[in-house]
């Protein structure tokens, strides 16, 4: 009998132990999110502009008329994943530049290929977004999407172990 209540309290504080752990990354599933700088909550904005092309920057985490946070999330079928802002038209995608900063333009080639992922620390925390450029052929553009205050508009393309590389998720409304 004591060796079952031993084990059945073993078994309890193992579960309460994987509980307190980060949780492992796993792919984001297609949907429409928003991400949020976890500095200070800003979101990744993109331009309502003619053809919705431009820079991508931080901004408000709501619709403006010349701007959007909504981003769409779809798995291509190789695998890899198109951000693309939501209701574009004609459809683009978030894309690195051969300088590593970000834009939205076409969706067709190696520079909008993504992996996102997301995790959280458990119950209760923040649900964290990893966006990370993966392009098939494993050319230098790779890396995350960062906050970089030293950068105008602060978004940028840098090769991973960068920190901060986490965005919080938010499911658009």
């Amino acid at each position: 009998m004591r060796s079952r209540v031993i084990a059945v309290t073993a078994a309890a504080l193992a579960a309460t132990a994987a509980l307190a752990q980060p949780a492992h990354a796993a792919p984001l599933v297609d949907g429409v999110y928003r991400f949020a700088a976890l500095a200070d909550g800003k979101c990744l904005v993109w331009p309502k502009t003619h053809g919705s092309i431009g820079v991508v920057s931080l901004g408000a985490c709501t619709d403006t008329p010349s701007t959007s946070a909504n981003w769409q999330v779809l798995r291509r079928p190789d695998g890899m994943m198109e951000v693309s802002p939501s209701g574009s038209n004609p459809r683009t995608c978030l894309r690195v530049t051969p300088e590593h900063s970000v834009s939205v333009h076409s969706c067709g080639d190696k520079y909008g290929e993504w992996t996102v992922s997301y995790g959280s620390a458990g119950p209760g925390s923040v649900v964290w977004a990893d966006i990370e450029h993966t392009p098939g052929d494993f050319s230098g553009s790779y890396g995350k999407i960062v906050d970089s205050p030293d950068v105008t508009g602060r978004i940028v393309v840098r090769r991973a172990p960068i920190e901060p590389h986490y965005w919080a998720l938010q499911p658009a409304d």
